[in-house]
């Protein structure tokens, strides 16, 4: 079954409902430096979203959008969650970071966010692919949300001759909602599908809050066509 990843939940209450969508992962952005102000959660609220999502079985993100290497190792450390997504466009994790990860931080997977800009994406995702425990494709560069957030979709022939090149775990980000999400797995098949910008609703004083009905629809999408493929 092709795994259904929504981000950038912000508080409990939401992060209950979008796993009650049919959400596989979850991810959020913990307070830190980078990132919009406005979308960081607090570690008290992290504590409580994990501990529901790790009871329902439901693998939990710390999405990084610094480049402060010891603050997201004290963030790692302070709030466990099942995989640390490196998202930002000023810091790329390298063996050294995954080395340190899997010593100090034993139990949490390790991300790296992909751009797919051309041809040159594959070859990024081939060296990742060495230390790395998933990867995620995405669109575009932003100030604030390093890879990704765009809304955009991009070159799925590139993503889907990473997917069947590496032999880690590739997630699909950009521009996926309702209304493309099977198509991107049909032309894909991919480990797992990720969506923002398109189950989301933004506000102008940059707060963002989950569409439940888009989520459950995205969800339910994804893992019908799944089934119908046999994907597993």
């Amino acid at each position: 079954m092709v795994k259904t990843q929504i981000y950038s939940i912000v508080n409990y209450n939401e992060a209950v409902q979008v796993m009650d969508a049919g959400a596989d992962h979850i991810g959020l952005v913990p307070m830190q430096t980078g990132g919009i102000p406005a979308h960081r959660v607090p570690y008290d609220v992290v504590d409580k979203i994990y501990a529901e999502a790790k009871r329902r079985g439901v693998k939990t993100i710390s999405i990084m959008l610094n480049k402060d290497v010891e603050e997201m190792f004290f963030i790692i450390k302070r709030l466990n969650p099942d995989i640390v997504h490196i998202a930002g466009m000023d810091y790329t994790a390298d063996l050294a970071f995954a080395d340190r990860l899997r010593k100090e931080c034993p139990g949490t997977e390790l991300m790296q966010a992909v751009l797919v800009d051309g041809p040159g994406a594959l070859d990024r995702a081939k060296e990742y692919e060495k230390y790395c425990d998933y990867l995620l494709t995405d669109t575009g560069l932003a100030v604030d949300t390093g890879i990704g957030a765009s809304g955009k979709t991009h070159d799925w022939n590139i993503d889907r001759e990473i997917v069947e090149t590496v032999s880690i775990p590739v997630i699909i980000a950009g521009g996926l909602g309702p209304d493309n999400v099977e198509e991107c797995i049909e032309k894909i098949r991919p480990y797992g599908v990720d969506s923002l910008s398109k189950t989301s609703m933004k506000f102008r004083d940059g707060v963002i809050e989950k569409d439940i009905p888009k989520v459950k629809e995205f969800c339910e999408k994804a893992h019908a066509i799944s089934e119908k493929l046999n994907l597993s």
